[in-house]
């Protein structure tokens, strides 16, 4: 027994390079077939060499997965054994790394050892639960599952206690395995009521930080963010300082942040009582910004976009928007050469153009040229909504029209003049 435990044990200490030796006909069923003894000895044979099979390929995870040899790694992620644990715990990760073994794990009941493996009294043990929940995440159903039984807290305390010297590397797969259970919209709920935005938002304003941790946490806030029943608990973070707080990563140095951030705000702005609240707090100086600076991440410009149109459905917000001088960038993007920017774009300067106050400036700067085309050429509801605010744009005294549109073309005119005498 104590030549099997060594064994183990020079498997986890030599993890990050394990011995490459082929998987030889017939050894995977051989393997399963031992995994099912119940001799001690015998499982702790099985599991080193299940793990070592489970890092060969995808062909062999398949394998293993369909000749059964889930049922026995559950039944030894319950030994006696803390080794055989984590090296079960490991193997069910390495299984999950194959698309089409993900369902298959979730029905057996797979689910269940990562949950028990994450509330483990060892330390080691839970970092391996974490590492296999970062891959079967990718499945909805590991993710209802998996929150549902209650993870959340016992993944959060990565977050906050520094128990070892890689905290930050373990740190960072906690982070991943929360983001990826967050993408299930019936899961937002019940993470914020295990404190999870609390503890993200820590980890976005700490400088002990990497900005891989920082994005990591501010993707999952965004997530958190789409559900309604959220935003309250959003608006009262840090002694109801929330709202301030996502205003203020939208000017964050790092453009990943940025993004998310403006994400956030496009969903918070869903919300008609926080629409108007946004604005008031000042989210529009930093939003032009990005929109304005965006160097060329259409990723970036295209977060910003959406967060202004969502912004722009309040008839107060529409004239605050122009008066702040949002047209000219909108309309830049507007024809950027990136359908779902220029789509996002137009879908804004649709929405400005539907206050009466906003049509002079609109027409001023040409933001009638992307609803012409889209009102041509666009599709459902862009289509339709170009096409209602084109019937209404020209709506005014026909001097004044007149005037405008002319100075529209004199505009246009001189800057191609401009061009051609710069080329």
């Amino acid at each position: 027994m104590g030549s099997a435990v060594g064994k183990i044990q020079k498997v986890l200490d030599d993890d990050k390079a394990p011995t490459k030796r082929p998987v030889i006909p017939g050894e995977v069923e051989k393997t399963i077939a031992l995994a099912r003894s119940g001799l001690i000895r015998n499982q702790k044979k099985a599991v080193i060499n299940m793990y070592r099979m489970a890092q060969d390929s995808d062909r062999v995870r398949n394998q293993i997965v369909d000749e059964g040899g889930v049922i026995p790694l559950i039944a030894m992620s319950k030994a006696k054994s803390a080794e055989v644990v984590e090296l079960a715990l490991k193997t069910l990760g390495e299984l999950s790394k194959t698309k089409e073994n993900r369902q298959k794990i979730v029905d057996n009941g797979g689910c269940t050892p990562m949950v028990e493996g994450v509330k483990h009294k060892k330390y080691a043990i839970r970092v391996a639960a974490i590492e296999a929940i970062c891959h079967a995440s990718e499945n909805d159903d590991v993710r209802i599952k998996i929150i549902s039984a209650g993870a959340t807290p016992s993944l959060l305390r990565f977050l906050v206690d520094a128990e070892r010297e890689d905290s930050l590397e373990i740190e960072l797969k906690a982070l991943t395995a929360i983001r990826g259970l967050s993408r299930h919209p019936k899961n937002h709920n019940r993470m914020v009521r295990d404190q999870a935005l609390a503890a993200l938002y820590t980890v976005v304003q700490s400088p002990l930080k990497s900005v891989r941790h920082k994005s990591l946490a501010m993707q999952t806030i965004a997530e958190l963010c789409k559900s309604d029943a959220n935003h309250k608990k959003v608006t009262e973070l840090n002694g109801n300082q929330g709202l301030r707080k996502i205003i203020l990563l939208v000017d964050h140095y790092d453009d990943s942040i940025r993004q998310y951030a403006a994400k956030s705000v496009e969903s918070l702005a869903s919300n008609a009582i926080l629409v108007e609240k946004l604005v008031e707090e000042g989210v529009l100086i930093p939003l032009k910004k990005l929109i304005k600076h965006h160097g060329g991440k259409m990723d970036l410009a295209l977060s910003g976009i959406k967060a202004l149109t969502e912004l722009a459905q309040n008839v107060e917000n529409q004239k605050i928007i122009v008066k702040e001088g949002f047209v000219p960038h909108v309309l830049r993007l507007a024809n950027c050469g990136t359908s779902e920017v220029e789509k996002a774009a137009t879908m804004a300067m649709a929405r400005l153009a539907q206050s009466n106050v906003n049509r002079p400036k609109i027409i001023y700067h040409g933001g009638f040229k992307p609803l012409i085309y889209n009102a041509q050429y666009g599709k459902d509801e862009l289509k339709e909504q170009s096409k209602e605010v084109l019937s209404n744009l020209f709506k005014m005294p026909g001097a004044k029209r007149d005037q405008l549109v002319k100075k529209a073309v004199d505009r246009f005119k001189t800057g191609g003049e401009r061009q051609r005498d710069d080329g």
